[in-house]
């Protein structure tokens, strides 16, 4: 199938300026023959102006729009559906990318979607699937508060550090070469779920608010690095609230990353209540070198 390329004007050099990114148009490069495909989703901080050249054709729900006509700020976002029954290749700008505050792309299959996200000023960024796409840029000063990104191949490399950001929801799973960094700190989650992101991630305290179903999952080789941020996590778990008996699970982790069972054991037993949690590092315990009794979620406080 035909690909999809998202063209940002913005080249991939190591002295990008994020302002000057943010100026540039929103530009879409859609090729001959393109079916529509996957899920593309936008929305805008103010009406933009579209600009579509070549044989391009652009609906949002039911509606099409033509060169010239302004797309309103939507409520949540925009549907996008896109065709190019033309044997030429053709473009879609909607404004500028400092313009763009929400972006869905997933179940791509064989199109290609590329772009750089850098300047953008997103507060939703979902990427998924992203099949042959190849999607990069720096989310660092982004006012995020919900970001997923999972199965994105070797292509698409999303890069920042999420320090300050007011993530309710965080979702990283698998992202092949994309690094994510910084704190988990100050943030009220509604749901925290980490997969195969090594260490790059560090644990401060929040305010937790478990209402989403996937509630907190640390799977693959995610890890946070000392015991005092799974204690504090552990704390913070126990003290917040929850939506039901969601997951709370942990699966990597050492004898020096063990957070004190004696320190701990009372949020535990409190957890336990909470959360449907069922899952230690066998380093944590007491068979595995660590100090958590192997009766730990029977553990009632008495």
């Amino acid at each position: 199938m035909s690909g999809l390329g998202l063209g940002l004007g913005l080249g991939l050099g190591a002295h990008r300026k994020v302002g000057g990114a943010g100026n540039k148009p929103a530009t879409f490069s859609i090729p001959a023959g393109f079916e529509d495909t996957g899920t593309k989703r936008i929305n805008f901080s103010e009406p933009v102006t579209v600009t579509i050249t070549g044989g391009v054709t652009l609906s949002i729900g039911g509606t099409p729009y033509h060169s010239g006509d302004t797309i309103p700020v939507a409520s949540s976002y925009h549907e996008l559906t896109i065709n190019n029954p033309g044997a030429a290749a053709g473009t879609i700008t909607f404004g500028k990318r400092k313009q763009i505050t929400y972006l869905v792309l997933y179940g791509l299959g064989s199109s290609v979607i590329t772009g750089d996200i850098t300047g953008m000023k997103l507060t939703n960024l979902s990427l998924f699937n992203m099949g042959s796409s190849v999607i990069t840029g720096d989310i660092t000063g982004m006012k995020l508060t919900y970001l997923f990104l999972r199965n994105l191949g070797s292509s698409s490399v999303i890069t920042g550090d999420i320090t300050g950001m007011k993530l309710t929801y965080l979702f990283l799973d698998t992202i092949g070469f994309s690094a994510i960094t910084g704190g988990i700190t100050g943030m009220e989650m509604t749901c925290l779920n980490l997969n195969n992101m090594g260490s790059s991630l560090r644990y401060g305290t929040s305010l937790l608010n478990i209402t989403n179903s996937l509630g907190i999952r640390l799977f693959g080789d995610t890890v946070f690095t000392t015991a005092a941020e799974y204690e504090q996590l552990i704390i913070d778990a126990a003290n917040g609230t929850w939506g039901g008996k969601y997951p709370f699970k942990i699966e990597a982790g050492t004898n020096d990353n063990c957070p004190d069972w004696d320190t701990v054991k009372a949020d535990v037993a409190t957890l336990l209540t909470k959360a449907a949690w069922t899952i230690i590092p066998s380093a944590w315990l007491t068979t595995g070198g660590g100090s958590w009794p192997l009766n730990w979620q029977e553990y009632t406080g008495e």
